[in-house]
Order: structure tokens, then sequence, then C-alpha cells
């Protein structure tokens, strides 16, 4: 059965004991079946689902306190299976797998197998650019189906940039020149769509820099410019102000418990009149977190702000460190001593809890997944990670780069799997071996499907400007165009 090589992600354990004749009927007995597995379990070949009393029966115990939350033990032998799980999450990943097995089963026979299995990091996340590119909502609606198929958790929306707004606010102007833009109603129905498949939504409000699409409406709130050109807000009452107004509207449609993003990264120091002259960068921090806080408390809700930890770190004062969850970033192959530098800053008990930012950088065309593999192994010892974001940045054709996620996907999930293809190092020998599997898995579970994730992408959006098609080189929106951004980026250093 070297098929379930194909297993994807790879299980943390796998113990393969021999195959016998598969079954024609499967019936399932105890916790029931999840609807959202209904029409996957239909289409399966060869096999019908039944209650037939002579069909192969698998039991599933979807509450078993034994088990972590997300964890999940499935076995299958001759003479039927179980399939049991910490939580309906744990038990959504044991019928991803048992899916996946089923289909990849040939010659008549189905594998003996017992497989133990449980994520690495507890936060495995996907983010999508909305300030450079456009997502539809049926679009995020199938990433998150994406997502949940690869057993990722997170989905983070990076809301607005310099070139484009991706969200309307109510009463506000901002995406309203975006014909792209999800509403807030919008926001909040891809909030629950995402729930039902256990993906938690976390947005980024941008606080500092990479306003543009922001202060082009709102001409007295811009400073100056940005790391790469674009926009910095002029930090001042009145920007607090207008933030807090756009996170209230975010975060009211969002669960009990949720993260928000605020970037606070690549901008510049442009103090208004109206504050102290010695307020710093790190005031500032400790200003949106109390902005959070109230919302939080107005709501009846618990907010956790996570940021970015900028090119040279990002001070957080010491007292609120327990709620603030920091995000190095590093995506290149030819940086991995950088991946070592940060791990070594960030890693360490008593210290903040943050995210490993790896992924695909605009100035990677083609889709990258070396970096995710060696930040989420050399991280795996840190005892204050909380996981690994694989980023999309700049873009939207996740069809032609999707291996940046699929790749990605599986090495946060199980970072060491014995696959033989697992270490190698060379992207031409890698690609042999994984791309058709990606293609076999995109053709038998079609969220992935190329020609759907085209249809409901729209068209190319490269850094707010068309590509192809009957618009091309034109900007999404007017702000696109003043933003100065399309070119001046030193992406390896990024």
């Amino acid at each position: 059965m070297k098929k379930l090589e194909w297993l994807w992600p790879y299980p943390r354990n796998l113990e393969l004991k021999g195959e016998f004749p598969a079954p024609v009927e499967l019936s399932f007995a105890g916790t029931a079946l999840p609807k959202s597995f209904e029409e996957d379990f239909d289409h399966l070949r060869g096999i019908a689902i039944t209650n037939s009393s002579s069909a192969y029966s698998l039991h599933i115990d979807g509450d078993d306190s034994s088990l972590e939350p997300e964890a999940y033990d499935l076995v299958l032998t001759k003479s039927g299976g179980t399939l049991s799980a910490g939580s309906p999450a744990g038990l959504s990943y044991g019928l991803h797998t048992l899916l996946q097995v089923i289909a990849l089963s040939r010659g008549g026979v189905w594998p003996a197998v017992e497989i133990n299995d449980r994520p690495a990091y507890r936060k495995r996340c996907f983010m999508v650019d909305m300030g450079r590119s456009i997502f539809p909502l049926p679009m995020l609606k199938r990433i998150v189906r994406i997502l949940h198929r690869l057993k990722m958790n997170q989905l983070h929306l990076h809301l607005y940039d310099d070139e484009i707004c991706g969200i309307r606010f109510n009463g506000l102007p901002f995406g309203q020149d975006n014909p792209y833009a999800i509403s807030i109603d919008g926001f909040a129905e891809l909030v629950r769509y995402a729930q039902a498949y256990h993906i938690e939504i976390v947005p980024e409000l941008e606080a500092w820099g990479h306003v543009g699409s922001l202060v082009c409406h709102r001409k007295n709130l811009r400073g100056g410019e940005g790391m790469y050109h674009g926009s910095s807000f002029l930090i001042c009452e009145e920007t607090f102000a207008l933030m807090r107004e756009m996170i209230s509207q975010v975060a009211r449609v969002m669960p009990r418990k949720a993260t928000i993003h605020l970037g606070l990264d690549e901008a510049n120091w442009f103090l208004g009149p109206d504050l102290p002259k010695d307020f710093t960068p790190t005031d500032m921090v400790q200003r949106y977190y109390d902005i959070l806080q109230e919302i939080a408390d107005e709501q009846g809700k618990e907010l956790t702000l996570r940021i970015w930890a900028d090119h040279a770190g990002r001070p957080v004062p010491e007292h609120i460190q327990d709620n603030v969850i920091i995000e190095p970033w590093q995506y290149w192959q030819a940086k991995y001593d950088s991946i070592d530098k940060s791990i070594t800053k960030y890693s360490g008990e008593g210290k903040m809890r943050w995210m490993a930012g790896t992924g695909v950088s605009v100035g990677q065309p083609r889709g990258a997944y070396h970096a995710t593999r060696y930040w989420s192994r050399q991280a795996r010892e840190s005892p204050n990670l909380d996981g690994v974001n694989i980023t999309f940045w700049g873009s939207n054709d996740l069809e032609s780069k999707l291996i940046g996620l699929f790749a990605g996907a599986y090495y946060i999930w199980n970072p060491t799997p014995p696959t033989d293809f697992a270490e190698i190092e060379d992207y031409e020998d890698y690609d042999l071996k994984v791309f058709p599997i990606m293609r076999w898995w995109q053709g038998r579970f079609r969220d992935a499907f190329p020609d759907d994730l085209v249809r409901d992408r729209g068209p190319v959006v490269q850094m707010g400007y068309y590509l192809w098609g009957k618009n091309h080189g034109h900007p999404v929106s007017p702000e696109g165009a003043g933003a100065n951004t399309f070119f001046g980026h030193d992406f390896l250093n990024e």
C-alpha cells in the first residue's frame, strides 16, 4: 500500500498491518456523520453508503476525552473499523483521512491500518492579501473548504493595504470603489461559514503603515510615506478614533473569543500635534491594546491582539504581553539564518506567544514552501509558539501557486513525515514527487479544482492592478495608482 504515502497531510503515526478485500457497502454507527461529509462519501467510487447489516461498519466516537481536542485515532480491520476523536474538529480530520485512504485504495483491497494522529501546532493559518488583490466572498468560502481539507484552522484576512481596501465599512468611504470588496455583512457571513468548518477568521486592520487605501479618503490622517512608498498614518487622536470605529465594526460580528491583527509594521513615525512629544511606537502599541480591550468590554468579548514583529522587532509593554501575539516573518530558503535568529529571539518560557510568518512572497511567482518546512521543523520545540502562518502576498492566482499552501500545510501538521520526498531540497526533484499528489488530490476532492478556483476568484489582480484580461494594467481602485508601490520592493530582504 505504497499509495498511503500520498495521505495529505501525513499522519503522525501510521502502522500498516496488511490488507483485506475492499467492501462494497459502508455503514456508520455511533456519532452521526457530519452533514458536510455526506456528499464526499456519496461520491466515493465502488462503495455505497447504506444501513445494511451486511455492510462494513465504521463506529464513530466523536467525543473521546482521552484524546487531545484535534487528535483522532482511525483503525481499519477486516471485521470493521473505528474512528475516535477528541472534538468535532478532530472527527472531521479523521474523516478526511478516511476519505483519502478509501480513494487511494486500489486492486480491490483496503489497508488494515492503525492511525494515531494529531497536529504539531495549535494554530495552522493561511493568509490572503485583500489589500493588494481581490477575494470575493465565494472565493473566500472556497478557501475555507480547502483549508479544512488540509487540516488548517485559521484564515487570516489582510483586509486592506496601500493599494486596495477589501472590505466596505458601514458609514465610511473605504472599500466603496472596489467592486470586489466584501461588506461587513459579508464578513459576518464568512465568519459563520468558517465556524462550521472549524476555521477561525483572523482579520487584520492595518493601524500604522500600509494605509494608502484609507488616507486617500482622509488626507489629513496621512503622516507620510511607509517603508515601501505607500502611506503611514499620522499618529493622533483622530486616527485612534477612526481605528476604534473600524475595529468595532469587525469585532461586533466575530465570536466571543477572537483574535484581531493590527499589523503595525513597515511604517514611518509621524506624530500628531495633539499627542505628547515623547509618545513612542511602544506607547502606540499600548494605546491600540487599550482600544481593543475597551471594545471587548463593550461587546462582552475576549479579544487578543496580534501584530507583526517588523524588521527590527516590535517592543510591546511588558504588562500586556500575556495577551499579545507577535509575528516575525521570513519567506526565503536563502534566509534560513534569519529564521534561526527569529526562533532564538522569540522562543522561551515566559516570553510572548508568537506565530511564525512564512509562505509565499510577491517575489515568488510559482509559490514556495521550503521556508515553511524549515520554520515548522526548527521551531517545533519552542514552548511559546502558537503556530505557523502561510502568507499569500500580493496576488490571488491561488490555482497557479497552490503548491505553497498544499506543501506548507503538510509540514505544519507533521513537520517530520517519513515519506520519501519529505526531505528533498531541490525544487525540481520535490515538484516531480509532489505535483502528481497535489493534482490527484485536486481532482479527487473538488474544492481546489483549478477551473473552480479561477471562476470564484474573478480576474487576476497583483499589487492592486489587473493582470491580463480587458482591464490589464489598470488599477482596481483609484488609490492603487497613487500608492506608488508596484515597484521598489527588495523582496529577498523584506
